[in-house]
């Protein structure tokens, strides 16, 4: 039987997507995810509450967007989740909005940053 947790991730995404929106840097962004993950796991089973936001870190870069850590992956409860619930493409769609905003702050970021060079002197 496949056990799902959509109900949970309803519960917390209108005030995860708020707090990803309110975010200004780029590693607000990590923390917001990653706060957010151990706060669904939580919510799942109070005994995940003992992991921190470094057990689960936000992967822009890699195909499902967030990394594990050992620590957690070796948990029996948390690879029993992962096996025999929808709680993977949860974790999924929330990296998929922090590496979404995580992108469009750094996108900015280079705009800003090219905006505030300095003007260039003409050497005469």
């Amino acid at each position: 039987m496949m056990y799902s947790y959509t109900h949970i991730e309803k519960e917390i995404s209108k005030n995860y997507r708020e707090r990803l929106n309110e975010t200004k840097k780029p590693s607000e962004v990590m923390d917001v995810f990653s706060k957010t993950v151990i706060d669904l796991l939580s919510r799942i089973n109070e005994d995940f509450a003992k992991y921190t936001p470094s057990d689960v870190k936000l992967d822009v870069d890699g195909e499902t967007k967030y990394e594990i850590s050992e620590n957690l992956k070796k948990d029996p409860r948390f690879d029993y989740l992962i096996r025999e619930s929808d709680l993977p493409a949860i974790i999924e769609r929330l990296a998929k909005d922090a590496a979404n905003r995580y992108l469009k702050l750094v996108k900015d970021d280079d705009k800003t940053a090219t905006f505030n060079l300095p003007p260039k002197r003409k050497n005469f």
